[in-house]
């Protein structure tokens, strides 16, 4: 096999770095003995790194005497090549560090269900292209269940509606969602034009178990309650899912989050009653226990997630 002949070879082949950065240093020094000094070496080592860097190259780099120091057009022209290189050394160090810095490790979460909130899942997307080690467990719980875990310094964050916060949870607003009153299409109004409140104040109802008062959705019962709602609750439940089957299936009228209600495979079944701005507000949270000691993983997901403006972005769907 054909090899070429050592005086043939590229000086990019061998090339030693180590002499180059020797030469580097003499350079920006103006001087061996402070060029050693700096390396952590011997004079002398220094002078025999710039001999085999000349003999390598086959050209004269410092012309030298005991007053004066001046690179040669040669040593100019190497001195420029190893601060190039230098620097695109210096680019990937920095590169390798970030790289290992690289945030990794596994979320856990806890959340109501039903989210479909654009800005929630366009943070999701951008999360994972910034930190793409990170994996996640998503566990879909009712508010009341994830607020009880918290409390318990569950090793996870929260986003859940919360109306009384309990002792020992940092609280922080994500967005307000807000809900409204629904018939389904098996229901009598579903077919009437210009529904009015009077109308609606002896329908029979479907509830959330969380409306009594005091609990995350009373406002929906306060609603009812000053409108004076008489109606009999013919189903409570605790899933949205069930909520929305039983107000289909025309067993009464029901409070569901508008999105939710307008999504494009509910407009045919379900029918958005007055008052057509809706009933109410009810906020959705991130929380997580004050005294547990967050991860770095964590307080990154907390930190960029409080980053997201809510407002410029369709509500979440919510179940409780």
């Amino acid at each position: 096999m054909h090899t070429d002949h050592p005086h043939t070879r590229h000086i990019s082949d061998k090339m030693n770095w180590a002499l180059l950065h020797t030469f580097l240093v003499i350079v920006e020094e103006k001087s061996l003995s402070r060029a050693a000094l700096r390396l952590h070496i011997t004079q002398s080592a220094v002078s025999q790194s710039l001999k085999k860097l000349e003999v390598q190259l086959g050209q004269q780099l410092i012309e030298r005497s005991n007053k004066t120091f001046v690179l040669t057009p040669s040593g100019e022209k190497c001195y420029h090549a190893a601060q190039a290189m230098y620097q695109q050394l210096a680019l990937f160090e920095s590169q390798l560090k970030q790289q290992s810095a690289q945030l990794s490790g596994h979320l856990k979460i806890q959340v109501v269900s039903r989210i479909h909130h654009d800005a929630y899942t366009e943070f999701l997307h951008y999360f994972k292209q910034q930190h793409p080690s990170v994996t996640f467990d998503i566990e879909v719980l009712s508010s009341a269940e994830i607020l009880r875990n918290l409390s318990q310094k569950v090793p996870v964050l929260g986003i859940a509606l919360c109306r009384n916060l309990p002792d020992g949870l940092n609280q922080q607003l994500l967005f307000n969602q807000r809900y409204a009153l629904y018939c389904g299409c098996h229901h009598p109004l579903f077919h009437a034009s210009d529904v009015s409140i009077e109308q609606l104040v002896k329908q029979d109802f479907i509830s959330f178990q969380s409306e009594q008062i005091g609990s995350v959705l009373s406002p929906l019962t306060v609603f009812k309650d000053t409108h004076g709602f008489t109606g009999k609750i013919t189903t409570t439940t605790n899933s949205l899912d069930e909520v929305v089957r039983f107000v289909y299936a025309g067993f009464g009228i029901g409070c569901l989050p508008m999105q939710l209600g307008s999504a494009a495979h509910l407009q045919a079944a379900l029918k958005l009653l007055p008052p057509k701005e809706g009933v109410a507000d009810i906020p959705v949270y991130l929380l997580w226990h004050q005294k547990r000691v967050l991860s770095t993983l964590e307080e990154r997901f907390i930190h960029e997630l409080l980053q997201v403006d809510f407002s410029m972005h369709r509500n979440i769907n919510l179940s409780i």
